[in-house]
C-alpha cells in the first residue's frame, strides 16, 4: 500500500465565471492543511477550461500535488452534494458561494446543501461596495 496515498479529499466545485485566485487559494490550502488531495467539478461550456483554473491546475502539477479535474456543462447543488456524499473520502466541499448555482430551482424551499455530510467552505470574494446593503 503506498503511504502517501492520502484517504482524503477535498471536493472543489467551480463554476465559469466564478473561479478566483481567493477561491483557489481556500481550497489549496484546505488539502495542504488537512493533507488531503484535491477533486475539482468545474462546470464549463466547451473544452476549455477558464484561464484562472488552468492556471491552478499547472501550479498544482508543478507542485506535484494530487487532484482529479471532471468537466461538466452542467453542475447544480444537487449534483455537488451528491457527489461528495457518495465519495466517503470527501472530507469538505469548497465552492464560491451558496448562490447562483441554478438559474431557476424548482423547489425554492429544497435546500440540497442541508443534505451535505461534511463541512461546506465558501470562499466567496468580498463584495464591492455599491451603496445597496442586504442582510
Amino acid at each position: 500500500m503506498d503511504s502517501r496515498k492520502s484517504p482524503r479529499k477535498i471536493l472543489l466545485a467551480v463554476r465559469e465565471g466564478c473561479v478566483d485566485a481567493r477561491l483557489l487559494a481556500s481550497a489549496r490550502s484546505l488539502c495542504q492543511r488537512m493533507d488531503a488531495e484535491l477533486d475539482i467539478l468545474v462546470r464549463a461550456g466547451g473544452e476549455n477550461l477558464p484561464a484562472e483554473l488552468a492556471r491552478f491546475i499547472r501550479e498544482l502539477r508543478d507542485a506535484g500535488l494530487p487532484y482529479s479535474l471532471s468537466q461538466k456543462p452542467e453542475l447544480r447543488r444537487r449534483d455537488i452534494v451528491d457527489y461528495a456524499n457518495s465519495h466517503e473520502c470527501i472530507s469538505s466541499v469548497v465552492i464560491d458561494s451558496l448562490e447562483g448555482w441554478e438559474t431557476i430551482a424548482a423547489d425554492r424551499a429544497s435546500d440540497p446543501w442541508a443534505r451535505l455530510a461534511c463541512p461546506l467552505v465558501t470562499a466567496a470574494p468580498p463584495r464591492k461596495p455599491d451603496g445597496n446593503r442586504t442582510s
